[in-house]
């Protein structure tokens, strides 16, 4: 399944630059996320991803879902395909644009953000870290997850809003405490936010990476 992308090149290029894939919500597209691409660390490639289905013109998700009175309802063979599509395409980055495969870091808000998760989860040898907005883990994702020692170098940045009532914010902290209990290093921050993405976010998540960045630099550099 090959996907749809936007890109940004760094505006401070290196060697082997850094990979950030940023993953959009249902409805949403490639350009959704320009706001942040503008905002992050120039030392990053930043690619955006289209999801590959359709729900409108220029509108796309990851997987379908349906909710009801009993709970949410996903198509599973979708979530599925888009997880080892997107796992594919960080492969493919990595080796076509020449990025650094020990730096790559996911940015996802909603569908996105239980996209990233669920890769997190399952293939933590390709991401370095992720950001996530107002996202959970899957069910059907959780049985697949690496085992615990495989997770150690992870590193998130959680968020979701209060008063998110599409996917409530006990879903944000079940996540949080799951990626805990697998001795995964994360930010947890609760903003007097619906499901969307604040202006604080943003600017908390460009930090996060930023920080992220600057800490493998320090590792990397020679004693002196």
């Amino acid at each position: 399944m090959e996907l749809t992308y936007s890109r940004r090149s760094p505006t401070a290029p290196t060697h082997r630059p850094p990979l950030l894939v940023m993953l959009h919500g249902v409805g949403g597209n490639e350009t959704g996320l320009e706001r942040f691409a503008a905002m992050v660390d120039p030392r990053l490639l930043v690619l955006s991803v289209r999801a590959p289905y359709t729900n409108a013109p220029g509108a796309y998700r990851w997987f379908d879902v349906r909710f009801s009175p009993q709970g949410i309802d996903i198509h599973a063979e979708e979530a599925e395909r888009s997880r080892l599509a997107v796992i594919q395409f960080i492969n493919d980055a990595v080796m076509g644009f020449g990025a650094d495969p020990r730096r790559v870091y996911l940015f996802g808000f909603s569908q996105g953000a239980t996209l990233a998760y669920g890769i997190g989860l399952t293939a933590p040898t390709r991401v370095r870290g992720i950001v996530g907005i107002g996202g959970r883990v899957l069910p059907e994702v959780a049985p697949l997850a690496a085992p615990i020692g495989a997770l150690s170098h992870l590193t998130l940045l959680i968020q979701h809003g209060l008063n998110d009532p599409v996917m409530p914010v006990a879903r944000g902290r079940a996540t949080r405490d799951l990626f805990v209990n697998l001795g995964v290093m994360l930010g947890y921050r609760e903003y007097e936010a619906a499901h969307e993405i604040t202006d604080e976010m943003l600017t908390e998540a460009a930090g996060f990476l930023s920080t992220q960045l600057d800490r493998l630099d320090e590792r990397a550099a020679p004693a002196g």
